[in-house]
């Protein structure tokens, strides 16, 4: 079952002290206008990354909005939203932190009911909920994000090229020392600042925390400008991780993904066959149930040992 067509977020705010956190252009600060849109009192909107004189005075006003937030001056005693990029804490404050459009959002602001054109422009396009108010959607809109972004490029740019792929935080450190200049704490500094404001996201093999690890970009669709390498797999997973809403992710020999919580584990198919599936299966122990993920194959699979759903992605995405 498909969802209704509207063009909102799933998040939303209510009029009470609120601290929004994301990387760049996950859509913060368009939720919060979004909300002003129906909100009858006055508020006033400061930017902290503009040029321009700010004005603190709030005579009067209702609500105050504090975007790019530095702390470089208190938080006013009135109803606050503050938006920021840094994954930061402020005490009394609802926190909501937020990710790029999933695909059932994407679906909603699409003016189609295509699904098939829906996934591939998602597929192609990436998250960011700004496609939308342009007139078109080209590389260069990622690569001038991936400019605006406050981190080292080498760094970022070898995680984002290398999304889904397996290594050791040191291996990444060996590979790019040849490449730049940087200490040994430098970058695990750098690469934890990532992951702390989740511009990539770490996951671990189950029950070891030692083996190397996969990593996964904010947004998918980067891997574009970084690599002429055509991965449908390690697009896709990336594509996949984003959607789940889980505490606990952990992938393992024969798994793309492990969720404990659910015995559940994801086989990330793309293409899928009868066979292949077969043969990723006989590998796979101790799961209740498997979810194979593919783009557009639907078929049924029958095992003994636990449950097996081969599922289209839009399909798995908008299952009940």
């Amino acid at each position: 079952m498909l969802p209704k067509k509207i063009n909102q977020r799933k998040t939303k705010l209510n009029f009470e002290n609120t601290l929004i956190t994301g990387p760049k252009r996950v859509g913060k600060t368009f939720l919060v206008f979004d909300f002003l849109k129906n909100f009858k009192g006055k508020y006033k909107y400061i930017d902290f990354a503009s040029y321009k004189e700010k004005d603190f005075n709030f005579e009067g006003i209702d609500l105050v909005i504090y975007d790019n937030y530095d702390f470089s001056h208190p938080l006013p005693n009135i109803t606050t939203f503050v938006i920021s990029e840094k994954n930061i804490e402020l005490e009394g404050f609802k926190k909501i932190e937020l990710k790029g459009l999933d695909f059932e959002e994407f679906f909603a602001f699409e003016n189609t009911t295509n699904i098939n054109h829906c996934f591939d422009r998602f597929l192609r396009l990436g998250n960011f909920p700004r496609i939308f108010n342009e007139e078109y959607f080209k590389d260069e809109y990622l690569q001038e994000t991936f400019e605006l972004l406050p981190y080292n490029k080498e760094i970022l740019s070898f995680f984002f090229r290398h999304t889904g792929e397996k290594f050791t935080l040191y291996q990444i450190y060996q590979i790019l020392k040849k490449r730049m200049k940087i200490s040994k704490d430098s970058f695990y500094k750098i690469t934890n600042e990532l992951i702390k404001n989740k511009i990539i996201y770490e996951v671990n093999k189950f029950d070891s925390p030692k083996s190397p690890k996969k990593f996964y970009a904010y947004n998918f669709a980067f891997r574009n400008i970084m690599t002429n390498k055509k991965n449908i797999l390690h697009k896709f997973e990336n594509m996949i991780f984003l959607e789940l809403n889980e505490k606990e992710i952990f992938y393992k020999d024969a798994l793309s993904f492990y969720l404990p919580e659910k015995e559940l584990g994801i086989l990330v198919m793309p293409f899928a066959s009868e066979e292949s599936v077969n043969e990723k299966l006989k590998k796979v122990t101790n799961v209740k149930k498997v979810e194979v993920i593919t783009i557009s194959n639907e078929f049924e699979i029958k095992n003994k040992k636990f449950e097996v759903e081969v599922i289209p992605f839009w399909q798995w995405r908008f299952a009940e």
